[in-house]
């Protein structure tokens, strides 16, 4: 939902390190400065690592149950050099640049401009830059705190009586009915968990690599334009009696109204519902201490990665809000078998993530992702595409939350097709966490989990196309998109 790219992969940074190892160090491609020899790309992989500029990129098809058929596109541009430079053994690429446009039949919509160039000018130093701009009729508030773990539960619109729902499906079919009021108009609640949301972002990142690229140090700067709007009193645009005409109706308020009503929000400290289109300027700085030992980041076969990133936004930096939000996460990958030459791998992948927000006046749209400086742009939470995929997307939100992802990476078929090489492979995967409202709360009770399995597709190795299916108690979802989740 929120910053899909905040710094965006801001710790996807490991990509060029390397040892320079006179046993295994060419001199025609000697390096300006040492790199651990554990950062280079194992040479299976480097016997099909495509040289120059390339581009790769495929139009993008969706359907959500809330916002419909969705149509666009991503395009990368790589720039990967010969074989002869240093860096190729140890980087995914030396610069990309990647475009992306979206859709949506709601009017959901999302336009987003990447660079990264790892070792810029054969420096120790790492450029990142991003502008997004991201709007959605329907994005999806579920209410937050620890009781957004309970199951969902609303009035039958056919019985008059409180109902828990055990399908998120069965519980959105009921909220659309519309009831006849005392005034004659109709009201629905259609819209009961949805907000209008309108964000731009930009931000850029430098990163500095020590103890042979293996140590590295994130700082960077976001500027974060933010509006939403509620439901609450607009026109419906879908609405059905309880025998199935559509009709005209009104929406009743929705749950940010009543919990902001209620005290939820001043408990939590939470602010920035504009409910108009007036920007709200969130003003921040970040930063990471990183160590790093993955081959290679687009899709690691051995290695771990440890990270602790923080954010801070305060009056002083311009910001209208004020709070820290700090993630601790770490990542271990192993290949357990490999065959077909060497050329297919079965590979473990493993991800802990704990984050937590506090601060006197917190922009309530940080409590979706744990942290932007997370690689592929940020784990949003708890639900949808990038954490527990069973889910719908921000279906459990607090202060602190937990994560664990777990996933098989199976590549077992590669080829070559019009100068481009492909893998193919299937991975099945089992996702987890819970939220609570403080860090003393923690414990291993209530937490909420889903399998699944997906299908992968590695286009010149950096680019990784990704088509997922999860099931939970609430029902289950297909996510299409690029990059692993981690």
């Amino acid at each position: 939902m929120k910053k899909v790219t905040f710094i965006t992969y801001a710790v996807m940074i490991g990509a060029g390190l390397f040892a320079q190892n006179p046993d295994t160090t060419e001199t025609s491609k000697q390096l300006p400065f040492f790199i651990d020899h554990s950062k280079r790309m194992p040479e299976l992989e480097l016997d099909d690592k495509k040289e120059g500029t390339f581009v790769t990129g495929l139009p993008r098809f969706e359907f959500d149950p809330i916002r419909g058929f969705g149509v666009g596109a991503n395009a990368f541009i790589f720039w990967n050099k010969t074989k002869d430079d240093p860096f190729f053994d140890y980087t995914p690429y030396r610069h990309r640049l990647n475009a992306e446009f979206f859709i949506f039949q709601n009017g959901r919509i999302r336009y987003a401009l990447n660079y990264d160039a790892p070792y810029i000018f054969n420096s120790k130093w790492r450029l990142r830059a991003d502008v997004v701009r991201w709007e959605d009729p329907n994005a999806q508030y579920w209410g937050i705190g620890r009781s957004s773990l309970n199951p969902l539960k609303f009035n039958d619109k056919r019985t008059g009586e409180i109902r828990t729902f055990n399908k998120v499906k069965d519980y959105e079919d009921n909220l659309v009915f519309a009831t006849l009021g005392n005034d004659g108009a109709y009201y629905t609640d259609f819209h009961f968990n949805h907000i209008e949301q309108r964000e731009q972002l930009y931000n850029v990142l430098g990163e500095r690599v020590m103890m042979g690229g293996k140590l590295r140090l994130m700082f960077g700067y976001e500027a974060l334009f933010t509006s939403f709007t509620s439901y609450n009193g607009l026109k419906a645009e879908e609405a059905f009696t309880l025998d199935g005409a559509k009709v005209d109706a009104i929406s009743n308020p929705t749950l940010v109204d009543l919990q902001k009503a209620e005290g939820v929000w001043d408990r939590f400290n939470l602010s920035g519902f504009t409910n108009s289109d007036q920007y709200q300027f969130t003003s921040m700085i970040a930063g990471a201490l990183i160590y790093d030992t993955r081959d290679f980041e687009p899709d690691p076969s051995q290695g771990i990665f440890l990270q602790y990133s923080h954010e801070y936004a305060a009056p002083w930096l311009g910001s209208n809000f004020n709070f820290n939000k700090f993630m601790i996460q770490g990542q271990f990958f192993h290949t357990l078998k490999r065959w077909r030459n060497d050329k297919s791998r079965l590979t473990f992948a493993g991800l802990a993530a704990v984050g937590h927000i506090f601060g006197p006046n917190i922009n309530f749209i940080e409590m979706w992702d744990l942290s932007s400086q997370a690689e592929a742009g940020g784990i949003l939470v708890l639900g949808g595409g990038r954490s527990v995929r069973g889910y719908r997307e921000a279906r459990f939100l607090a202060p602190t939350v937990a994560l664990v992802n777990l996933e098989l990476r199976a590549k077992f078929y590669d080829f070559r097709l019009l100068r481009q090489y492909f893998t193919l492979g299937i991975t099945p995967f089992y996702d987890c966490g819970s939220v609570w409202d403080q860090p003393a709360d923690m414990n291993f009770r209530r937490w909420v989990s889903a399998p699944g399995l997906g299908g992968r597709i590695n286009w010149n190795q950096s680019t990784v196309v990704r088509l997922d299916y999860a099931q939970s108690r609430e029902g289950g979802q297909f996510f299409f998109g690029f990059g692993h989740i981690f």
